[in-house]
């Protein structure tokens, strides 16, 4: 049986910077991950972020790509029962056993919003598998937030991406138009020294730092 993992992110791109590394030590492990982005990007980019965003999660292995085109920065707008229900439709066609998504506490709305809604659909029910959750740091967001218990990013699960980070680099390439001169953390030299930071957090080279909603052992 295909072991299915959604990363579920609010724009282009932050699938990459959230998770990239993780995503390809996945899939080198035989995982099926599929990226779901729910909205459009920049709308200036609007054109271009799609074919961009294809590119990017291709360059991972990712199985599948799943555009929500819902309007950039403005997911409040939309009734958070409309949001669920698409993320609950996913969830019925992939049985995922792993969801990656935002941090509850990110400075940006539309990253509070898209926590939200995965939280509601992925609530344990009975007759259903349990699905475990983590929550990943998106740089110029997470870190930028209120230092407080209830907003502050505290990772508690970290991946070592020794061997996949040079992947992650890679396919944030194909994003180059969202990334910034260093040292704004959207940076690539930004999203590397994370990478250190949280690698040395647990004695090894390169690693991602995930927050635990839930976690299932069957």
């Amino acid at each position: 049986m295909d072991k299915h993992v959604l990363v579920i992110a609010a724009h282009p791109d932050d699938e990459i910077l959230g998770c990239g590394g993780t995503i390809k030590k996945l899939i080198n492990h035989g995982y099926k991950v599929i990226s779901v982005v729910a909205a459009k990007g920049r709308k200036e980019e609007e054109q271009n972020i799609q074919s961009a965003m294809l590119r990017a999660n291709e360059e991972l292995g990712v199985s599948e790509v799943i555009f929500l085109k819902l309007p950039n920065l403005l997911l409040e707008t939309i009734p958070l029962i409309s949001i669920n229900k698409q993320i609950e439709d996913l969830m019925d066609r992939y049985k995922p056993s792993i969801i990656f998504t935002h941090h509850y506490g990110d400075i940006n709305r539309d990253h509070q919003i898209l926590c939200q809604a995965v939280l509601t659909a992925a609530r344990p029910l009975p007759g259903k598998n349990p699905v475990e959750i983590l929550c990943f740091e998106t740089v110029s967001s997470s870190e930028w937030s209120q230092r407080t218990n209830d907003k502050e990013f505290k990772p508690c699960y970290f991946v070592d991406i020794t061997d996949t980070i040079d992947d992650k680099l890679k396919s944030l390439k194909h994003y180059d138009i969202e990334m910034r001169p260093y040292p704004h953390p959207r940076s690539y030299e930004g999203v590397k020294y994370l990478a250190r930071v949280r690698g040395m957090t647990v004695g090894v080279e390169y690693a991602e730092a995930f927050e635990i909603i839930r976690r299932v052992w069957k």
